[in-house]
Order: structure tokens, then sequence, then C-alpha cells
């Protein structure tokens, strides 16, 4: 079981090494004589600072796994092993074929594209103030509206007897979640036959009319559905009318950066266009 698990970590180590290795392959850093040298693969080295970089880009599970000095050992022979085979690469020409060309433009488009807009656009983007938020909440009042919504529970029977002999019981006091998990067949029952929050559009027509017309404590006689008998009692109620602010700030802050962010990089883009002529020929796309 010792020598599976250590296979398998070795393995979790090689696997995220070799989508990294490019890194190391292509280094441009060059070691300081206080970093000393971990591993000599051919003329290459590996410093110790190379090693522990590329450590750190593992996995939160599998750093906490190499903390130990023998997946260390293990994980500094997956990196040599996967320079040596970077090396082999190289000789047989690998680095001028130009499929894997293609393939390494494109990955180095997509890593300056990212880099560019991180430094760009990223940076310059601010997080609207409480202002701002408190602003749009008031101006925007559409927005965060909601329909009256009721939380409820029921038991659902399969007819119209077994329904009554329910009602009975809770007549007499019996608690209703006691009897939700006793004798409903919904789903619901795990949980004392609680149905959360719903809007009238959320249930179906009977179930919902008799819902909504309850009062807070009050429990229905049996109401007939598609589904069989529900007894339904309601637990609470949101009236109609506007959301808290509390609880839709964050989505506003997400709505404004969002909109900021679009106006940055709109900004940005009509700038470097001012710059540099881009003609576009889409009836060519066409033909």
């Amino acid at each position: 079981m010792k020598n599976y698990l250590r296979n398998l970590v070795t393995l979790s180590l090689f696997i995220s090494f070799l989508a990294l290795s490019i890194t190391i392959g292509s280094s441009a850093v060059t070691a300081a004589t206080a970093d000393p040298v971990v591993a000599e693969v051919g003329s290459e080295k590996i410093t110790l600072s190379q090693f522990q970089d590329e450590l750190q880009k593992l996995p939160p599970n599998l750093q906490q796994m190499a903390s130990d000095k023998k997946m260390q050992k293990e994980f500094l022979e997956q990196l040599a092993t996967s320079k040596l085979l970077y090396q082999e690469g190289i000789k047989q020409g690998l680095g001028k074929d130009p499929v894997i060309m293609a393939q390494i433009d494109e990955v180095s488009h997509k890593i300056i594209l990212a880099a560019l807009l991180q430094r760009e656009i990223e940076a310059r983007i601010k997080a609207p103030t409480p202002e701002e938020v408190n602003q749009y909440y008031l101006t925007h009042a559409d927005e965060f509206k909601q329909a009256k919504q009721v939380r409820a529970r029921h038991i659902l029977v399969k007819d119209e007897t077994e329904a009554k002999a329910v009602e009975a019981e809770l007549k007499k006091g019996t608690d209703f979640a006691t009897v939700a998990k006793e004798k409903s067949s919904c789903p619901s029952s795990a949980k004392g036959g609680d149905l959360g929050f719903f809007t009238r559009d959320r249930m179906v027509k009977e179930f919902s009319d008799t819902a909504f017309a309850l009062k807070v404590g009050e429990v229905s006689a049996p109401v007939k559905t598609q589904f069989g008998y529900h007894i339904i009692e309601v637990v609470e109620i949101k009236e109609a009318g506007a959301k808290p602010l509390d609880e839709v700030r964050t989505a506003i802050e997400n709505q404004l950066t969002q909109k900021n962010k679009s106006q940055v990089f709109n900004d940005y883009i009509d700038g470097l266009k001012k710059k540099t002529k881009v003609t576009l020929y889409p009836d060519v796309i066409g033909k």
C-alpha cells in the first residue's frame, strides 16, 4: 500500500511538472551565485530557487505531500527527467517543427494578451464606492422588485381518505413536521415537508391559490392537485416589494465593476486604434 501511494504521488508530481516544464525549459532567469545547484542535466543546471518555484506551482494537496523529504527527492528526479526529455526533443529538432512552433506561438499569444490586459485593464479598475452602490440601488428600483413569496410546508398523500386522517391528526395537536416525515410521499418529507420560499407561479394553481390565501401558522384543508392531496401550512410570508439593499449589494457591486471594466477596455482599445490603423475586409469572409 505504501509503495502504491508513493507511486501515485510520484506520478502526480511528474504529470504536474510536465505541464509546467516549458517554464524551466525556456527560462531566462540567471541563477545568483548564492543559489545552489540541485541538479545538472548535461550542460544545464537546476537551481534551488527554480526547484522551489516549481514546487510552489503544484496543487495545494500535492504541496503538502511534497513537504516530505523523500517526496522532494522524487520530485527533483522527475524535474531532471523532464529536462532530459526536453533536451532530447530539442536535439531531434522538435523546437523547429512548424506544428509545434505554431502551438508555441498560440500559447505565447495568450500569455502576452493576458499579461497586457492585467497591466492595462485590471490595474485601472476601481471598486465601486458605497455611495455609487446606494445611488444605483435608488435609481434602478425596478430591477429589485420581488413578487410576494410564501414559505410553506406540506404533507402529500395519495387519496382523500388518507388526507382527512392526516388532517384529523394535526387538529389533535400533533407536530406538522413530525407527521410530514412519517406520512408525506414528497421528497420534502425529509425536511418536515418544508418547501422553502416560492412565488405563486412556481407551484400548480390549486396549491398556490391555497398557500397564498393562508396566514402564517394556518393549516389548510386537503387540497387536490395532479400529484395527490396536500395539507399545507404557511410558515413565513415575504410581501411584494423591493429587495433590501444588503441582499443585492454584491450583485450591484459586480455589475458596476463589470461596467467599469468594459469602459476601461473600450477606452484602451480606442487609444490603440488612434496609434495603429486597423482595417477590416468582412466581404472577403463570404467568398
